[in-house]
């Protein structure tokens, strides 16, 4: 289940770079791949709500320099390995993944065993990525509706 989701959010984002709306994004990809439509809703959701956070953060931060992408070192591929390091590459490219998104994830990757990370667990991190609320979450974000809760 989580790789499907995770499958559907890269889905999700390579329609959006597109310029594709919400619901022909849903309705094509709920079509072409058999997905629950769902799962789409939520995971376009996320995404949504990420983006928007991610904008309010640039906003409202002091702009910094920009930050370029991080190498890992020789220790650290060794660790991550480079199957699993592409697999997040891949990720980073299509937009689901930011650097500072990728950091976070490459620094919890470096808290497992040697040679036990394997995408599964990459997907849990990215997963984690789009639920954490501990962060930053706008008023009227959809993540904080809860099942009895009515949109007008």
């Amino acid at each position: 289940m989580v790789t499907e989701i995770v499958e559907v959010l890269a889905k999700i984002t390579e329609k959006m770079e597109k310029d594709i709306t919400a619901e022909d994004v849903v309705e094509t990809i709920s079509r072409e791949s058999n997905y629950n439509r769902s799962v789409v809703a939520a995971a376009y959701s996320w995404i949504y709500e990420k983006i928007n956070r991610n904008k309010y953060i640039q906003n409202s931060a002091q702009p910094d320099s920009s930050k370029s992408l991080r190498t890992l070192s020789t220790e650290e591929a060794l660790q991550i390995g480079l199957k699993n390091y592409n697999y997040l590459l891949h990720f980073y490219n299509i937009g689901l993944l930011n650097t500072t998104d990728l950091e976070i994830i490459i620094d919890d990757l470096k808290l497992f065993p040697e040679g036990t990370i394997n995408p599964e667990q990459i997907n849990l991190l990215l997963l984690s990525l789009f639920l954490d609320m501990d962060n930053l979450t706008l008023p009227g974000s959809r993540m904080l509706l809860y099942s009895s809760d009515m949109i007008n």
